[in-house]
């Protein structure tokens, strides 16, 4: 079911409102990329940069997110461009699932609507923290969150995806894939889900083989680069730390770092400091983030991706209950299959729990500005799902012939006793007349109008005898 009226407009003319939208994340999200300045950097961070320095990749941290860090540091010699892509990346992202599911060309609440949970979204610490932070996970979380807006536009063309929506589901699932040393078992399962809706779609064979073959070549792509550049097995056992979670200092981390390989930073990168901790606004901005770790019902309330994966699915289901489509579900297929892995290895990658329920969220608000939903609609049909229906009265068929015809009779009876003999004779002779020319054409009426004259014919004696007397 298409409730966006947006894709049809085209998705590349932007305005106002998606500049809005856009500058917002950036404009707060900057703010504490400067405070942390050069970002939040873990154990496991310093590890990433000390493999760049010396050219010695191991399985610490996926091979293609150190590759797109290497370009950076390489370039640019400090880790904070890196915190600034980010940034970009996700404020375009959100900025493309708004605009997407927003018609601009009816009124301006569903815009206003969109502003303030984004500006909420920015507001909230964890999301903040996680824009700035060097970790592989981050661009992981937000590959995810954007194959999840992909697959709800090819819900939208009921399976009918162009090329462009091919090659970057594909590439998005094998970005995706690169990101974490497990996105693989991620990647997999999205590939068959996606290809068995198609298949149940009666798409064309050639978009779904492209879309399987594009998929799975660029997968392979991805996990050659292990061997391209001979990546080893890590030995150092450094622990990812969760940046938000625990209470990580810069100058700790990178000690925590060298100390376990018995090493020294031997480039700039590697030797960065952060920048801010004891100048401006920095303590203000650290105790705002403190607050929402320290407080039990902050903490619950924003940073908790169990319960926004239930917040997640208990939303689904009530969106599938108004579109009376299972087909949505599929929205949270990589979410899912994250959340079991994660629990499987024990590990807190999470975060993309988050992001995929503020995905939904948007779905939520654009379905009810279609549908023009009020809050008592929402209890009517719970109600109407969960009530059986009741068998409707059928209406009576014949529900008065005795009455009828009795009538009918008593009357012609009345009309006939001011007849003489000579006219009813007459008038018999006529129908008699008439009917055999009928029964010439329509030989199946005979039966049928066999009993009426039957009936004339007693009537007529009754009278006839009436007379007499």
């Amino acid at each position: 079911m298409n409730l966006n009226s947006t894709e049809s407009n085209g998705m590349l003319k932007f305005n106002y409102r998606d500049l809005m939208i856009f500058i917002l994340p950036i404009l707060i999200f900057s703010l504490y990329l400067f405070m942390y300045n050069p970002g939040v950097l873990t154990a496991a961070s310093f590890s990433q940069l000390h493999q760049i320095a010396t050219g010695q990749f191991t399985t610490s941290s996926p091979i293609l997110h150190t590759l797109l860090v290497m370009l950076f540091v390489k370039i640019f010699k400090t880790p904070l461009f890196i915190g600034a892509f980010q940034i970009i990346i996700f404020a375009a992202i959100w900025m493309i699932i708004c605009k997407y599911h927003r018609d601009d060309s009816t009124n301006n609440n569903q815009y206003i609507v969109q502003f303030i949970l984004t500006l909420i979204i920015c507001l909230i610490p964890i999301n903040a923290v996680y824009s700035v932070t060097l970790s592989s996970n981050v661009l992981f979380s937000y590959s995810m969150l954007f194959l999840s807006f992909l697959i709800k536009v090819m819900l939208d063309k009921n399976g009918e995806i162009n090329n462009k929506l091919i090659i970057l589901m594909a590439l998005t699932i094998a970005i995706m894939s690169g990101l974490n040393s497990y996105g693989i078992i991620i990647a997999i399962p999205c590939l068959i889900a996606i290809a068995y809706y198609l298949l149940s779609r009666n798409v064309s064979r050639n978009t779904i083989v492209s879309f399987v073959g594009i998929t799975v070549v660029l997968l392979l792509f991805v996990g050659s680069l292990n061997f391209i550049f001979d990546v080893q097995q890590d030995t150092t056992n450094i622990q990812t730390n969760d940046a938000f979670e625990e209470d990580i200092n810069l100058e700790n981390a990178k000690a925590q770092f060298f100390s376990a390989v018995n090493d020294k930073p031997t480039e700039e990168y590697e030797s960065v400091s952060q920048v801010n901790i004891r100048h401006g606004n920095y303590g203000s901005v650290s105790s705002y983030v403190s607050m929402f770790k320290e407080n039990f019902i902050l903490d619950g309330l924003f940073n908790n991706p169990i319960l926004y994966m239930i917040f997640s699915i208990a939303l689904l289901v009530l969106i599938t209950l108004i579109v009376k489509s299972k087909d949505m579900c599929l929205i949270y297929v990589a979410p899912f299959i994250n959340s079991i892995t994660m629990l499987i290895i024990e590990q807190n990658n999470l975060y993309s729990n988050l992001l995929v329920f503020y995905l939904i969220v948007i779905i939520f608000i654009s379905i009810c500005f279609n549908l023009n939903l009020k809050p008592n609609d929402f209890n009517s049909l719970l109600r109407a799902k969960s009530t059986p229906k009741k068998a409707e009265p059928q209406p009576a068929v014949n529900a008065e012939p005795d009455y009828v015809e009795d009538n009918y009779y008593s009357d012609l009876e009345s009309e006939l006793e001011d007849l003489s003999i000579e006219d009813i004779n007459e008038m018999l002779g006529k129908d008699i007349q008439r009917e055999d020319e009928i029964q010439i054409e329509n030989p199946q009426k005979e039966v049928q109008e066999e009993s009426s004259s039957d009936l004339l014919d007693e009537i007529l004696k009754e009278i006839e005898m009436e007379k007499k007397d």
